[in-house]
């Protein structure tokens, strides 16, 4: 017997599609959405403002099935990582992260099963992608947490290159900002990037959702030995780039615009004052904020976090010179759930050592 398909799967858009096959108003689709993501509908037989030959037609083609949690770690600090398993067997990593003396909860979803962009210092790149998610599946990653009525915020910064997957990415955030859906303001969701150009430049046009672009070197020869993806999008293609997009094609721009970069501090790689130095140069002009992160050690991977004293001498460098900068807690990292380190439990077991020679310079161009 063939299954049904899941509805859950439809985001807004491909929900309003099938419903205008069927003949049916948009506004009806607008309600069996509202069912599902707001009210938590697990049946259509709960939906008792639609009709009853729609949900006969509903239930006859489709269901509404979530994916299974296969296992929870709990960090001493309250992070709680969550692997979830989607219909198909595939698996990510979903991260809670709870901050009580701030009165929020992020969670970091993930995009793809996998990650093909080959950054030297995360776990997940040794995975190589297995699939994109859809967007529904992006989205029911909230719908999976043990009280999901406690989320303020939502980072896609977990598996997978959320560009990579820019459409499902863009319509899981819908989703997610929708009255009808789960009601979360698209400031309060930030989408990191490891530079995809193109889609950047699409991102910062079409979505209020807030940008963080990982960049963690400044200069071309560190970040394409770390980043691959410099090599077809290096650091001054990058700056000028996003200089444009800023000044050309952003007007009306909130007057507390600025660009997150992402910069993990690793020991004697990219820590040291001159590369403070060097970023302060690269950033010129550029409204920006620079989130400092600790590199979170990886198995197999020969790289380490940065002393104290480095990361209070580059701080100061970047404050002197007018570099808006913070330094992000690493949570869950004595359960491998902190930034860099999520993957499938499968290659969690089996990844091999990796190899980087950081003098070889930069690698040929993709």
């Amino acid at each position: 017997m063939t299954q049904k398909q899941n509805i859950l799967n439809l985001g807004p858009t491909g929900l309003e599609e099938l419903f205008a096959s069927w003949g049916e108003p948009k506004f009806r689709a607008r309600q069996v959405f509202r069912w599902i993501w707001k009210q938590g509908a697990r049946s259509f037989e709960e939906m008792t403002n639609v009709s009853k030959p729609l949900k006969e037609r509903l239930a006859a083609e489709y269901e509404i099935r979530l994916p299974k949690i296969a296992m929870s770690q709990k960090s001493s600090d309250g992070t709680i990582k969550h692997l979830i398993q989607f219909e198909d067997g595939k698996t990510v990593e979903t991260v809670w992260i709870p901050r009580e003396d701030q009165d929020r909860v992020t969670v970091c979803v993930s995009s793809q099963v996998g990650c093909k962009m080959g950054c030297t210092f995360c776990m997940t790149a040794q995975q190589k992608v297995e699939r994109n998610l859809l967007a529904g599946e992006i989205a029911q990653q909230l719908l999976m947490m043990p009280d999901r009525t406690k989320i303020t915020n939502v980072v896609l910064m977990g598996m997978g290159e959320p560009f990579d997957n820019y459409d499902a990415v863009m319509e899981s955030i819908d989703i997610m900002t929708s009255d009808e859906g789960l009601f979360i303001g698209p400031k309060k969701i930030t989408v990191s990037t490891s530079g995809l150009l193109p889609k950047i430049e699409r991102f910062l046009k079409e979505s209020r959702a807030r940008l963080a672009i990982s960049l963690n070197a400044p200069n071309n020869e560190i970040r394409s030995q770390l980043m691959p993806v410099n090599r077809a999008y290096p650091i001054e293609m990058l700056m000028d780039r996003v200089r444009h997009i800023i000044k050309e094609d952003m007007p009306s721009k909130p007057r507390d615009f600025c660009i997150t970069w992402e910069y993990i501090l690793i020991k004697d790689i990219n820590d040291q004052p001159e590369h403070a130095r060097q970023l302060v140069k690269v950033l010129k002009g550029i409204p920006s904020k620079v989130n400092l992160l600790l590199y979170n050690e990886n198995p197999n991977v020969p790289f380490k976090r940065p002393e104290e004293s480095s990361i209070g001498e580059f701080r100061q460098i970047l404050s002197k010179n007018g570099l808006l900068n913070f330094v992000r807690s690493s949570r869950g990292r004595d359960i491998a759930a902190a930034c860099g380190q999520l993957a499938s439990e499968h290659v969690r077991k089996k990844s091999p050592p990796i190899k980087i020679d950081l003098d070889a310079g930069p690698s040929p161009s993709l």
